[in-house]
């Protein structure tokens, strides 16, 4: 069984609280509370990690809510020091929106961006909880209880009814004197009630003895709103440490990570036995692939004035529809972010989908005349904590889920026929933290991000292959095999650390790659390949000949009986085929 306590206040401790007058967008506040609640969840992700079971037992909640909430933390940091509150809450929902992993970071920053919408229109801090409440479940497709939308519901409702004075005694410790103390403890106390019964809400956290990992996450986050809110005015800007107790019950739940806990395939497995294989030719693996990606696209169009109400309902428009479509080829489908008054929106989507090349189309539907930036895939198996990780980026839309499949977390840089921003450092920075590694490999990202990344991120290493072309990193995954369950040694003297850059580099130094069009790859496949010829990698674009597979292959057959073919689509518009031929390498 597990259980959790901040065991970091009580009602009858801590610093005097804020005058009367004081409110939640004060900025002073804003600025201690978003970095007390990111030091927190920096602190506790890997506990939160542990009990991760819903919506997908991935593993990653802690760390996907640390990730989202620090890229907000910086862009306040970075926010002149004369900004209002609520244009610090604006900016921590945008940078929050723009840096949000996995589901529940998605959900978070959408909380936030409720807390900024309701400081613009000037609420009390009910207002904005409960906004901020609202917000998060009319982001979700298919809203589930025990979660940390129940969390959430729980604090607005807590809040609104001590501001209103119709609270019963919920451990505040005093009356309602419209001071911000007693509103956000008595939330936070509300949110921590509703983790402790999410075990008993949700079949998938019964079974594995656990509270929801999302309402952990926010826990700490309203337990360091109440930690700023009491202490922020202190002339040291010191603050007590926010800390969340998993307390195991060690008869019941195994100190394992909750993906093995509940069956994921490949979670916990030794090195080269996990689910799922490389590209030359073995199974992939069943399972969901998580695509996100940032949508930025102009909204006054839907409206016919300028009114906030206007604005905010063209917005409500566009994340509806993407919801809904999206909802028709997946499923765990979050959409959040709108307009902020400057006419143009942008959103941030998650969806767990087995129909990638449907949901891409969504995505390049949904950019109209807008952009799509920050599209990223990953493989829902590839769970597990390990030493090296890889990123992967592309313009074939059909070979991301190859790549995803054999273990790397891919950025998809265009072929979408719509405009895909480029790389940034930060995008690709962001990309590099979400992998869990120390140490990331990355394959075909631009030199400017690639060079940059290192400084950015909370890894030991960050590794650039020269991957000039699709068939290069093909071929480096395919040599890495089942990279992502190969794991850390435990102890001293266990199996040493795997040296993947010389694996990849051994794979590379074999490889010759030709590119040509259309049938042209016939002639160049006979003239690359021979007797030495170990594997032949083809990537064809869209328009190539639908018999060319088979050309190839016959031709193979002729210039290399032995050598293995490998043929993928691109999904890219024309005739262009590139070619890569391997021959074992002394």
């Amino acid at each position: 069984m597990t259980d959790v306590d901040s065991g970091s206040r009580t009602a009858d401790s801590g610093p005097e609280p804020f005058p009367a007058g004081v409110r939640l967008e004060d900025p002073g506040l804003v600025r201690a509370w978003t970095r007390g609640a990111t030091a927190a969840l920096r602190r506790e992700r890997e506990a939160i990690d542990r009990v991760n079971v819903f919506p997908v037992a991935d593993a990653d909640t802690g760390t996907n809510l640390y990730l989202t909430l620090r890229e907000g933390d910086r862009a306040v940091a970075g926010a002149p020091a004369d900004a209002t509150g609520p244009q610090l809450l604006a900016t921590l929902a945008r940078a929050a929106l723009l840096g949000a992993y996995g589901n529940s970071g998605v959900i978070l920053s959408e909380w936030l961006r409720g807390l900024a919408v309701a400081a613009r229109h000037g609420g009390g801090p009910a207002d904005l909880l409960g906004r901020a409440a609202t917000s998060a479940r009319s982001a979700v497709a298919q809203p589930a209880e025990g979660t940390i939308l129940t969390a959430a519901d729980a604090a607005a409702a807590a809040a609104r009814a001590v501001e209103s004075g119709s609270a019963p005694d919920l451990g505040v410790g005093q009356a309602h004197d419209g001071g911000l103390l007693p509103v956000v403890t008595a939330a936070a106390d509300a949110a921590r009630t509703a983790a402790r019964a999410s075990r008993d809400e949700l079949d998938d956290l019964r079974t594995a003895g656990v509270l929801d990992a999302g309402a952990l996450g926010l826990v700490l986050v309203l337990d360091a709103l109440v930690v700023a809110a009491a202490g922020v005015s202190e002339a040291d800007g010191s603050m007590e440490s926010v800390n969340l107790d998993q307390l195991l019950d060690p008869a019941s739940v195994p100190l394992v990570s909750a993906a093995a806990a509940s069956g994921v395939p490949g979670a916990g497995a030794p090195a080269g036995e996990a689910a799922g294989a490389g590209l030359h030719g073995a199974e992939a693996g069943a399972g969901a692939l998580e695509l996100m990606f940032v949508l930025t696209r102009p909204v006054e169009a839907a409206s016919d004035t300028a009114s906030d109400t206007a604005s905010d309902t063209a917005s409500d428009n566009v994340a509806a529809g993407l919801r809904a479509a999206l909802g028709e080829v997946g499923d765990s489908v979050v959409v959040v972010g709108g307009d902020a008054g400057t006419g143009t929106g942008v959103w941030q989507a998650h969806v767990h989908t087995d129909h990638l090349d449907q949901a891409l189309a969504i995505a390049a539907d949904a950019a109209g005349a807008g952009a799509l930036s920050q599209v990223h895939v990953r493989h829902l198996e590839a769970v597990a904590q390990h030493q090296w990780g890889v990123v992967a980026a592309t313009s074939a839309p059909a070979l991301t889920a190859e790549l995803a499949h054999a273990g790397a977390v891919v950025l998809l840089t265009g072929g979408l026929g719509s405009t895909v921003e480029e790389l940034t450092v930060d995008d690709v920075g962001r990309v590099v933290a979400s992998t869990g590694a120390r140490r990331v490999l990355l394959l075909g990202v631009p030199d400017g991000p690639a060079n940059a990344t290192s400084a950015h991120v909370d890894v030991d290493e960050v590794v650039t292959v020269p991957t000039p072309t699709d068939v290069h990193a093909v071929v480096a995954l395919a040599a890495l095999g089942t990279l992502l369950p190969v794991g850390l040694p435990d102890e001293p003297g266990d199996t040493p650390a795997t040296d993947a850059r010389t694996i990849v580099d051994e794979a590379l130094a074999g490889l010759t790659v030709t590119t040509v069009r259309g049938t042209g790859a016939v002639d160049a496949l006979r003239a690359a390949a021979g007797p030495a010829t170990t594997v032949a990698t083809v990537l064809l674009d869209a328009d190539a000949p639908d018999d060319l597979p088979d050309r190839l292959a016959a031709a193979l057959a002729e210039c290399a009986p032995e050598a293995e073919l490998v043929v993928l689509a691109t999904g890219r518009p024309g005739d262009g085929v590139c070619l890569g031929t391997e021959e074992e390498h002394a």
